[in-house]
């Protein structure tokens, strides 16, 4: 397996993609928007340049952003292509298996990535993966049109809460200002991204809030089998929790903890605390103020296994 362990610059990742045949693009389990528009840009880019390009993910890709595919996706790695991975902190969490012979890109956004591919493209300034592969158009000068435009969009809106996040640059903006001249409406993206809800989805929510205990500085809501029993949702629609818990006045750590196969999936915001320290203490990762992880316990463990780690970094106002 070939690695260079180094952050290349912009114009030897341009010219390495000038080098290549035929790729499949990956991004990380449990896509995101970023996750998505940062690929599908990827996609269009390589074929821009006269290679083969297909995405691959093993995991079905959320309905709210299927439009943005260029294709159907594959289950698995394409035979004979090079594999590109889009938005992906560490290796053991693309969605398709890297193969024997390495992963060939990593383009990522992630301060915690240790550059584990053969070629590798990480800046933590950047507020989405989809801005760096903007850069990477200008820098092949390759025009951007309206699909692309829209995947880059995308990524970039979802990875920045809407513009809201502090992660949002004058960069930032000024990078939406062109995707719009490329013909991006901004009112139909979002017709197509957060209009796409059930009442399914609406039940999960209701009951993710009503779950929801503060612990003085955090706040903390759980997600269990029997409650998508109930409701006839699935994991993946009590994800939209997180953004209504972020509301509460006077918290400085939210987390969502739903049950999966697996045990509990956990989603952690803050505007204060170093919440990706917190998930890489449980084997997850993600950013400083916005991060996620795996446990092996069911929420209500993981909510005191939470609690414990929290101690110490927050006042949690004797309400455990």
């Amino acid at each position: 397996m070939k690695t260079r362990t180094k952050n290349n610059t912009l114009a030897e990742i341009a010219e390495f993609l000038k080098t290549l045949d035929r790729v499949a693009v990956t991004t990380h389990v449990g896509a995101d928007g970023d996750a998505i528009g940062a690929s599908v840009a990827l996609v269009r880019l390589v074929r821009r340049l006269g290679a083969e390009a297909v995405f691959c993910h093993a995991e079905a890709v959320p309905d709210y952003l299927a439009w943005l595919l260029p294709g159907e996706a594959l289950r698995e790695l394409a035979p004979d292509h090079d594999l590109l991975v889009a938005d992906t902190s560490r290796a053991d969490r693309t969605g398709v298996p890297v193969p024997e012979t390495g992963a060939r890109l990593n383009v990522d956004h992630h301060e915690d990535n240790p550059l584990y591919a053969e070629y590798n493209l990480v800046s933590p300034r950047a507020a989405a993966t989809a801005e760096i592969i903007a850069d990477l158009y200008a820098e092949l000068d390759v025009p951007l049109d309206r699909p692309a435009a829209e995947a880059l969009y995308v990524g970039i809106r979802t990875d920045t809460g809407g513009f809201n996040f502090r992660n949002i640059s004058p960069r930032a903006h000024e990078l939406v200002a062109d995707l719009l001249r490329a013909g991006v409406v901004p009112a139909e993206v979002n017709e197509r991204i957060n209009r796409r809800g059930s009442i399914e989805q609406l039940r999960i929510v209701g009951v993710s809030l009503a779950n929801a205990v503060r612990y003085g500085d955090a706040l903390i809501s759980t997600v269990e089998n029997a409650d998508y029993e109930r409701t006839g949702a699935t994991e993946l629609d009590s994800k939209e929790s997180i953004d209504q818990l972020r509301t509460v006045a006077g918290v400085d750590v939210v987390a969502h903890l739903r049950e999966v196969p697996q045990g509990t999936k956990g989603s952690l915001r803050s505007e204060t605390v170093d919440v990706g320290e917190i998930a890489r203490r449980f084997g997850g990762g993600g950013h400083r103020l916005a991060a996620g992880y795996t446990t092996r316990r069911r929420p209500n463990e993981a909510r005191e296994e939470l609690l414990g780690m929290l101690e110490g970094v927050l006042d949690l106002g004797g309400g455990r």
